[in-house]
């Protein structure tokens, strides 16, 4: 999924903006400039069109999910490749890993190494011993639709609970899950039960 029309899908069922599309600096050649290596297209169109400026949460179940904004980007990522307590690099996270978000500490990245048309982003688990990265979404545009879905269902839908956890299970409540569920299964293609599993009534 391409990044505009990733956002024009976004608009058409949230009023939540996540200040998708609004920067107005581009700060993605600061970041090539220092490192002297160009990004992939997709995450280049990314940081200096359709990042939000300021950082951004999106509610999952649990943990939110915070996306970074444009200018908190950095190739220094304290607690992942760079312990700052002790002021020395982490030696097993790979040069080419690139964080844009995290859930909870759970590093969402961007391989660089990787130069199809669009990036897929992948996620692991923090604190597991070993960075254990699996796909999550093909592209970002995909991941940002995902990612948006999620909070639709759970923030802007009116109803008074959108998660039922009794007896029958984790559920997400029926007026939820009739936009929610049907939605995923169009956009996040083989990537579904990544996004959705966590409910019994997926």
């Amino acid at each position: 999924m391409e990044l505009p029309e990733s956002m024009e899908l976004i608009r058409r069922f949230s009023s939540a903006g996540f200040g998708l599309g609004e920067t107005t600096r581009s700060h993605s050649e600061a970041l090539e400039k220092e490192k002297k290596r160009r990004l992939p297209e997709e995450f280049r169109c990314y940081i200096d069109q359709f990042a939000p400026e300021q950082s951004q949460y999106f509610t999952k179940v649990g943990n939110p999910l915070l996306l970074y904004g444009g200018a908190s980007l950095s190739w220094t990522m304290d607690g992942y490749n760079f312990n700052r307590v002790i002021d020395e690099p982490i030696e097993d996270w790979l040069p080419d890993w690139f964080l844009f978000a995290d859930e909870g500490g759970d590093p969402v990245i961007v391989d660089l190494s990787e130069r199809e048309s669009n990036c897929m982003v992948y996620q692991a688990m923090h604190g597991a011993g070993v960075w254990a990265f699996a796909p999550i979404a093909d592209s970002i545009g995909q991941f940002l639709v995902c990612s948006a879905a999620m909070h639709h269902a759970l923030e802007e839908i009116p109803v008074d609970d959108p998660i039922i956890d009794d007896e029958r299970g984790f559920n997400l409540c029926d007026q939820c899950a009739d936009w929610l569920f049907p939605f995923m299964k169009t956009h996040a293609g083989r990537y579904y039960d990544d996004w959705v599993s966590i409910f019994d009534n997926h």
